[in-house]
């Protein structure tokens, strides 16, 4: 199904029954489908909405620039949109931004995070990595995105709008200069911290978060940066064990 939100529409994919009500965020040049491995355990224990990201997949996007808030704003149409109240937001990378962000604009919508291989703030080393991705992309397209993210020689499929994943990578940039980390001492809602032990963007990441977060719960597993796929009943234990302590089910 489409949800349409005026200057752009977001494609959104619905299974289970609530409650609890999941919206699931994927990172930076994914979609939907990247939570196809887990969504089936999450139905098992409520709603699960996924959403292509604006740019991403089969949504659309409005011209740029863009702000975080943009993207959480997008979140929160699309909880207005299908009557939920409040929701547990899974996300990772890019995705956690977004929920955190979310949780900042509207606390009361939120009923818990869990942030997979997520960060609050950005070095300047990230920054550097972000603008190339975002250069490749608006010379060379969604082919320059690609290459810039993994590689010549990477035979990923990334579908999307090249220049709206260009314009949100900025986003992501202004980690380094506006970070979200002091502004999480303000969330009261659960929180889980997923990390994988090989994730390239490290653990120390989300340690930060976890030290800024009150209550939260930080678990390093093995794996990567993609423990959704990588290890998706794994993540699902952790998900229903957090969610009986925080009493969401």
């Amino acid at each position: 199904m489409r949800v349409e939100l005026g200057s752009h529409s977001l494609q959104v994919e619905r299974s289970g029954a609530p409650p609890p009500d999941f919206v699931c965020l994927h990172g930076l040049a994914d979609s939907l489908s990247i939570w196809h491995a887990l969504a089936p355990g999450l139905a098992a224990l409520g709603a699960v909405t996924l959403l292509d990201q604006r740019g991403h997949g089969g949504s659309t996007a409005p011209p740029g620039p863009y702000r975080r808030e943009d993207l959480a704003r997008d979140v929160i149409a699309v909880l207005d949109r299908l009557a939920i109240e409040r929701a547990v937001l899974v996300g990772h990378s890019m995705g956690g931004i977004v929920a955190m962000t979310t949780a900042l604009l509207a606390p009361e919508r939120v009923a818990g995070l869990v942030l997979l291989g997520t960060a609050s703030q950005v070095s300047e080393r990230a920054v550097g990595w972000y603008r190339k991705i975002a250069e490749s992309a608006e010379q060379g397209g969604i082919d320059g995105l690609r290459r810039a993210i993994c590689g010549a020689g990477s035979a990923r499929e990334i579908v999307g709008d090249a220049a709206a994943m260009a314009e949100i990578t900025r986003c992501l940039a202004s980690l380094h200069a506006d970070p979200l980390t002091a502004r999480l001492t303000a969330l009261r809602c659960p929180a889980l911290l997923l990390v994988g032990d090989d994730d390239p963007m490290g653990p120390a990441a989300s340690e930060i978060i976890h030290r800024h977060l009150s209550g939260s719960r930080l678990e390093t597993m093995p794996g990567g940066h993609w423990l959704h796929v990588e290890t998706a009943d794994h993540v699902l234990g952790f998900i229903r064990h957090f969610l009986a302590a925080a009493a969401l089910v």
